[in-house]
């Protein structure tokens, strides 16, 4: 029993420090809490735990949670309360195996949800964006749990997760859902769809076991296919067209806000949510940047050209603090520009058009003018490329010069016309 063993004040330093054996687990036992501890798998995964005397007077182990999701004192916590029951006659680990056994994959992903809204699901060390929960809720909603979600956690296999994936692909899933009174929701399969679903379910596996209710991940080892859909970008008659229907647009009942938006969104190649929640104190004329507060990435000075920064600045308010596209009723900035897209695009006569093409078509353009992707993921605010790490302060002359051909160019294509921009000071008035 640990009663037996060695103990230490357990801190979070002593944990992190602690080192694997490769041919046996390690246990560290605390001196605050008796029976609580921590195991070091030859793996080096390390997991909090209790350990007991079931009612049989057997000596069993139960996993609290694993120590790179859970904090210490939060375990210590729960170590308490399970002893705590462990003395009233509950067996915790005999629970959990029943829990397993009975939780079914939806169960699962409602509670991975759950967490996740509170804060307590990660991605890249930062709890999930709204919106991204939003995808994994419609992911999760549209394609996991009409074919996944009646099956116990501990049942499903590879070649379950293999079968989803096809049926993804196959389009088993598809559906053509009402969302409001005027709103549908039109909900495809296909291989980009499939790859992204079971990227998720293997997260939210990979949450269950941090958990310490299963040990192995389905999911792990399981071929995602390649997604071979091909990108949509505006060709330079595209561009003139699209720069055009911008200005009749408002003629045609669009929302000047919208207007500006999506040709902001031509001119910078920034993400929807970056362009609709700007404020005015984000621009950074002098540094030749948009300083982000929270993009995808986190804070982020971008690289943004004469052309964008000249435009931007027209609609700009006196109150810095102030959204550059407010909403059209009530308080807080405008969410989403998807059926002014619509309507500019048919005045247009293009088809296939959102906010993510007029950033691949940024990034084309940019590739035409001969820049490097290393460039170009600058450019696009890329997390992973190492150019973006040396700009998240300032802005070079080199990336500078590079965002100010692209827009120069964009805005080229697109034509210039006053109409755009020529009620900004009755919006902002």
């Amino acid at each position: 029993m640990a009663a037996k063993s060695r103990k230490i004040r357990l801190t979070q330093a002593i944990i992190k420090s602690a080192k694997p054996n490769p041919e046996k687990d390690v246990f560290l036992w605390d001196a605050d809490v008796t029976r609580f501890g921590v195991r070091i798998k030859p793996s080096g995964v390390k997991s909090y735990l209790i350990q007991y005397r079931d009612q049989r007077r057997r000596e069993d182990k139960h996993t609290i949670g694993r120590c790179d999701s859970m904090k210490l004192e939060d375990a210590r916590k729960e170590a308490r309360d399970n002893l705590a029951g462990v003395d009233k006659g509950r067996d915790p680990a005999a629970e959990r195996k029943s829990l397993r056994e009975s939780q079914t994959v939806g169960h699962l992903c409602d509670q991975y949800f759950a967490e996740a809204e509170a804060g307590k699901v990660f991605s890249r060390g930062k709890p999930k964006k709204a919106s991204t929960l939003g995808i994994d809720r419609g992911r999760i909603d549209r394609h996991i749990k009409p074919l996944l979600g009646n099956k116990a956690i501990d049942e499903l296999s590879r070649r379950d997760v293999e079968e989803f994936m096809n049926d993804v692909i196959d389009g088993k899933t598809e559906a053509d859902i009402v969302t409001g009174p005027r709103g549908r929701a039109r909900v495809t399969g296909g291989p980009g769809t499939a790859g992204k679903c079971v990227t998720l379910l293997s997260a939210i596996y990979t949450y269950a076991i941090r958990k310490g209710y299963l040990e192995q991940n389905p999911c792990r080892g399981v071929e995602k296919p390649a997604d071979n859909k091909r990108e949509r970008f505006l060709n330079p008659d595209e561009y003139k067209r699209l720069g055009a229907a911008l200005s009749i647009a408002q003629a045609e009942g669009v929302s000047v806000v919208a207007i500006n938006a999506i040709k902001t969104l031509a001119l910078t190649g920034c993400r929807k949510s970056e362009v609709l929640s700007l404020k005015g104190a984000e621009i950074d004329v002098v540094g030749h940047a948009l300083r982000l507060r929270d993009s995808k990435s986190g804070a982020q000075a971008r690289p943004v050209g004469r052309t964008a920064l000249d435009f931007m600045g027209e609609l700009a308010r006196e109150e810095k603090e102030a959204w550059l596209f407010p909403a059209d009723r009530g308080e807080g900035h405008r969410k989403d520009i998807t059926k002014p897209m619509v309507k500019v695009c048919a005045i247009a006569d293009l088809e296939n058009i959102t906010a993510h093409t007029l950033r691949h078509s940024f990034a084309t353009v940019a590739h035409e003018l001969g820049y490097s992707e290393l460039t170009i993921g600058g450019l696009l605010g890329h997390s992973s490329n190492s150019v973006t790490a040396r700009y998240v302060h300032h802005v070079d002359a080199a990336l500078a010069q590079a965002a100010d051909r692209v827009s120069t160019l964009i805005g080229e294509r697109m034509g210039t016309d006053e109409k755009v921009g020529s009620n900004i000071t009755k919006l902002h008035a």
